[in-house]
């Protein structure tokens, strides 16, 4: 399915992040892919988001890896939005990128479907996306999200994992339900430089711990 990652990775293993955890440093443990879906609730210490007050977070980790055609736990199944022939790749640049994603100091990208993106986003427009940073020549992680609503499934895998998990392979998908931050956060950076979009992509989620308790509700 990715058979051109080993050309282009050489990263060794990295924490764990996904959009909106800019500041996650958290490192999972692997398991065998044979293993079943586990989904997980976790409380929230405050109501950063009315609807998200004494909720638990819903959220599912799965064996596989994030690429178009994958099955995957929590979904609607949306159409692809502003679809291309691969996921839109951001180029970064920039010392401490393998600890701070949201750090670059250049970023290349192609700022037609960037915006298409944005605009998704502030819209609320049904739909899913994946989007991948690089790094030199190295792809750290694919992200993904998925809009539904307010909310978004914001999606993770170790971009790097089918290259460099020894057998038997233990990559793994993070799916996660989020409340998207309000549309005009996303209103800003649409006419935006590409740094401006990388970030309104990484980060387009209410800060911890506000979440989404699902189930997850999918328009008719």
């Amino acid at each position: 399915m990715r058979a051109w990652l080993p050309l282009l990775l050489t990263l060794a293993c990295a924490p764990k992040q996904e959009p909106g955890d800019t500041d996650s440093q958290s490192t999972s443990t692997s398991t065998s892919t044979s293993e079943p879906a586990t989904t997980t609730t976790s409380t929230p210490t405050t109501g950063a988001v009315d609807m998200m007050t004494e909720a638990a977070c819903l959220e599912v980790i799965h064996p596989g890896d994030l690429w178009p055609g994958v099955d995957l736990a929590l979904t609607c199944g949306g159409l692809e939005l502003c679809p291309g022939d691969d996921p839109i790749v951001f180029q970064l640049d920039g010392p401490e990128l393998a600890d701070d994603l949201s750090s670059p100091t250049s970023v290349e990208t192609d700022l037609e479907r960037a915006r298409c993106l944005a605009t998704a986003l502030r819209d609320r427009t049904p739909g899913q996306f994946l989007f991948m940073p690089v790094i030199g020549s190295e792809i750290p992680y694919v992200f993904g999200l998925e809009i539904v609503g307010e909310l978004v499934v914001a999606r993770s895998d170790r971009g790097s994992c089918e290259a460099i998990e020894p057998e038997p392979k233990s990559c793994h998908v993070h799916e996660r339900l989020r409340v998207l931050r309000p549309p005009e956060y996303f209103a800003d950076c649409i006419d935006g430089d590409a740094l401006a979009l990388w970030r309104c992509l990484l980060d387009p989620v209410e800060p911890e711990p506000a979440c989404a308790a699902g189930p997850l509700a999918c328009p008719p």
